[in-house]
């Protein structure tokens, strides 16, 4: 982040037209952080040997290679005097530099929405192409039909001054031209009355087929390609390794929470509780409620508490009973 922040001040702090001078302390931070960041990544070279370009993390450890080379090479042009020449190069080199900052949605829970667009859209390409495939279908089929149409009717017109005839040469005078027209009647590049005024003048029932066209396309192809695009989409991002351990830190995390409030509602701020209170407190419907929207279902509350009760000397403490109840959840055991 540091880092970024220099890159931004070297880039917009400088006056007058041209390339900018870049200071001495600008270089010599820079270079601190490019050293700081090769160290890192021989150390980690030489931990994980093999593993580094063959483990679960080889993508980012390939991006953090091709990164700490791209900003050394950066510093060996500046080296032999070659600012001026390769000025594009050193921008580009800093903005490729800055999008090491991609690594912190691996780490941390603020960009897992972010994370989870990003792969969801980069694990799409296959459902992307064929819901290409499908559109580009149908948009063909008509087409087809609207191009033998117009043809035959501009073949046998009479009246060529007629402005209806320009609008029908200008949509529908080829294939490609036909299928653009289309498309863009039902994407917003156009509105489809446009389109469909000339063809009425052809015929009442060629406008009714073109509306017949927006309605399939409009509500059945794309609804039904971004439902499955969405599902698909969302279904790869949950095999997400990173992500499902998030989750798991988070869906723990409440849990404790939870049960902690349980357990101080049962023992009215104890730090203890023994059977017979236990299997009371348990019994009443709204401690049943918050025990069920944590995953926890029991049908005797005796064989409930012996269950958590670890030790057996008859009283359950807060450590007994929250990791008990985490256990029991984990396991998905029905008391």
């Amino acid at each position: 982040l540091v880092e970024k922040a220099i890159d931004h001040y070297e880039n917009t702090n400088f006056e007058g037209p041209g390339i900018p001078e870049t200071e001495e302390w600008i270089l010599i931070v820079e270079m601190a952080f490019n050293i700081f960041f090769l160290v890192e990544l021989l150390l980690r070279i030489l931990t994980l040997q093999g593993k580094f370009c063959c483990g679960d993390d080889r993508k980012w450890n390939l991006f953090d290679f091709l990164i700490v080379m791209n900003s050394l090479g950066e510093f060996w042009l500046l080296s032999i005097g070659h600012t001026a020449n390769y000025v594009r190069v050193l921008r580009v080199a800093r903005v490729i530099r800055s999008m090491r900052m991609l690594r912190l949605m691996r780490f941390t829970s603020l960009f897992r929405k972010l994370r989870t667009i990003l792969l969801a859209i980069l694990n799409s390409n296959a459902m992307l192409l064929w819901a290409f495939l499908v559109l580009l279908m149908v948009v063909y089929l008509f087409a087809m039909i609207f191009l033998n149409v117009v043809a035959l009717y501009l073949y046998e017109i009479e009246d060529n001054t007629n402005p209806v005839v320009d609008e029908l040469r200008t949509y529908f005078s080829s294939l490609p031209m036909t299928m653009l027209t289309l498309f863009m009647s039902v994407s917003g590049g156009i509105d489809w009355w446009v389109a469909v005024r000339p063809l009425i003048t052809v015929s009442v029932w060629y406008a009714v087929i073109f509306v017949i066209f927006v309605v399939i396309t409009q509500l059945a192809v794309l609804n039904v390609i971004s439902a499955i695009f969405v599902n698909d989409a969302m279904e790869s991002t949950r095999m997400d390794p990173d992500l499902r351990m998030q989750m798991e830190v988070e869906d723990t995390r409440f849990a404790i929470e939870r049960l902690t409030e349980i357990f101080a509602d049962l023992t009215n701020g104890g730090l203890r509780i023994p059977q017979s209170e236990f299997v009371v407190g348990v019994e009443s419907i709204d401690n049943k409620l918050k025990f069920a929207m944590l995953g926890l279902h029991f049908v005797d509350p005796l064989n409930f508490y012996k269950s958590l009760d670890v030790d057996q000397n008859g009283e359950v403490g807060i450590d007994e009973f929250v990791m008990g109840c985490l256990r029991l959840k984990s396991g998905a055991i029905f008391m």
